[in-house]
């Protein structure tokens, strides 16, 4: 008896867990349709071949083939999305966490014919958290593989900026906090990590044909989160927005840097910071700037000299035998400082 009496209770939790899975198939399905005609009132146009939910009995899988995502064009640049396949995973357990998996696919940010930034990736997985309350997102982390990119370059163009491997992770705290009374709440943090990376960005030579691998962590202070016009970050620079710069660690065997300081922005919403840093492969790096018009003639090439006289020779540890320096490093007038030594033409981070 008592065996019936639980074999009946098993076939009715499996029952009812096999209606209601299905259920909540139906429920997203629809859901999703809705969203995405939703989203057209805000610009955003989502297109899609097919839409297919499977995972049955322990997730959820929303697979959408063909997607297409285009957001016109406003106050900010209009943007492109598309992937031949895009996997979101939910668990019926844990509704406001899910992970997306993308076969592939490229993002264009601006116009067609001369975009701001072009990227593509073989694969991507993502984890989101969501506030389903506030209908915000309270963290997120990306890996993406085989990524390429061009940035302010004609469509198509063959130089191209490369990484094996890229792992973002971004946390946006539920209630902002600062670490001190003198700081602003901190509105998000950042944490990068890439590998193998081939930027076309930074001056040709000074990293060496390719850097290793690349750390970067970041908070973002402000009174609030801006977005990503000019208008939105005039307003954050204004209130005393700033970026602490935590950590920025660049390996790449000829020459490494590791550097630490605050950013903000200037008028032209160009970058603006103070930095100390260590760099280890003075030989390299001086060897670079001496290929500089600037550094073959006095007082340049005595610069270099000094930059030789001031470097040390590290006595233990991973970099043992190579040449370090202790440099500040500054962002100012529009141009990258070594020290004294303007290096680089700075762009303003939003047109």
């Amino acid at each position: 008896m008592r065996l019936k009496i639980l074999a009946s209770t098993v076939l009715a939790v499996v029952l009812g867990y096999t209606l209601f899975w299905h259920y909540m198939a139906g429920e997203v399905e629809e859901r999703i349709e809705l969203w995405v005609k939703d989203q057209q009132s805000r610009g955003i146009s989502i297109h899609y071949k097919d839409l297919e939910i499977s995972g049955f009995p322990y997730r959820m899988e929303l697979t959408l083939t063909a997607l297409n995502v285009a957001k016109a064009g406003g106050n900010t640049a209009p943007v492109l999305i598309k992937s031949p396949a895009v996997t979101l995973v939910a668990f019926p357990w844990k509704i406001n966490h899910g992970v997306i998996i993308g076969k592939g696919g490229e993002i264009r940010i601006g116009g067609r014919n001369r975009p701001k930034m072009e990227l593509t990736f073989a694969g991507a997985r993502s984890s989101v958290v969501v506030d389903l309350g506030r209908r915000v997102f309270e963290q997120a982390s990306f890996v993406l593989s085989d990524l390429s990119w061009t940035s302010g370059k004609p469509a198509g163009s063959p130089r191209k900026s490369t990484a094996r491997e890229v792992r973002l992770h971004i946390l946006k705290p539920a209630a902002a906090s600062s670490s001190g009374d003198m700081e602003l709440p901190v509105q998000m943090k950042i944490y990068l990590e890439a590998s193998d990376v081939v930027a076309q960005e930074i001056p040709v030579g000074i990293f060496g044909r390719k850097a290793d691998k690349l750390k970067v962590d970041l908070q973002l202070h402000g009174k609030k989160f801006p977005p990503f016009t000019r208008d939105g970050l005039g307003q954050w620079r204004d209130t005393g927005g700033t970026l602490a710069v935590n950590n920025v660690e660049i390996m790449s065997g000829e020459m490494d840097l590791q550097l630490a300081g605050e950013a903000s922005l200037d008028q032209e919403l160009k970058p603006l910071g103070a930095f100390s840093s260590t760099i280890y492969g003075v030989d390299h790096i001086v060897n670079i700037l001496a290929d500089h018009s600037a550094f073959q003639k006095e007082p340049g090439n005595m610069i270099l000299e000094e930059l030789r006289r001031m470097s040390k020779v590290e006595q233990a540890g991973a970099r043992q035998g190579r040449q370090a320096i202790d440099l500040a490093i500054s962002l100012q007038g529009g141009l990258l400082f070594l020290g004294p030594i303007p290096v680089y033409e700075l762009d303003p981070v939003v047109e």
